[in-house]
């Protein structure tokens, strides 16, 4: 009876990894997805409650795609492409008020700054200021590029969600990278 119990079990499971379900997949992508989607958000300016609730209608459009049987073949360009669509319309509309900066955005540190020494701390700031700086002055192509990057989609992927094609996305990156030395150095 006991191996009865465990078979019905396991093939429950077997099951459950099967179901390619449109609210599972929405599920799947919402775990691993939403928090890079809301920093990727905020690294475009937009204010976080805002980048929360673009996110949110991100997988709302998700579930309403895959219950329409759209193409469910790279769901997390999909889902940056989207999410980038919805930000630029939100900008365009806020238009007239300001768009907050990356003032509010606080780089992850490897280290505890209790562990620095005065001066230490003081160097780490100046390369923070000359990072951000630098990002602000890149081009839109070559920031959006690196910031996506930076989320761990791939040149392909990157393609896909700014429309671009898969060299000129490396190209972005390249000189992006390139300049945020130079500004850094």
């Amino acid at each position: 009876m006991g191996n009865l119990i465990a078979v019905q079990s396991l093939a429950s499971s077997a099951d459950y990894l099967e179901d390619t379900s449109p609210l599972r997949l929405v599920m799947e992508y919402y775990d691993r997805e939403h928090a890079p989607l809301v920093r990727y958000l905020c690294f475009l300016n937009v204010n976080p409650e805002t980048a929360k609730e673009i996110v949110q209608d991100c997988f709302v459009k998700l579930h309403e795609h895959l219950q329409g049987n759209g193409d469910a073949t790279n769901l997390r360009a999909w889902l940056y492409r989207v999410a980038h669509n919805l930000a630029r319309n939100s900008q365009l509309s806020a238009r007239s008020r300001k768009t907050e900066s990356l003032t509010g955005v606080t780089p992850h540190k490897e280290t505890a700054s209790s562990d620095l020494s005065a001066e230490d701390r003081l160097l780490e700031a100046e390369r923070m200021r000359l990072l951000r700086e630098g990002i602000s002055r890149l081009p839109d192509a070559q920031k959006q590029a690196l910031l996506l990057r930076s989320q761990g989609l791939k040149y392909r992927e990157i393609a896909q969600t700014l429309g671009l094609s898969t060299s000129t996305v490396a190209e972005n990156v390249q000189r992006g990278m390139d300049a945020l030395k130079k500004a850094v150095a």
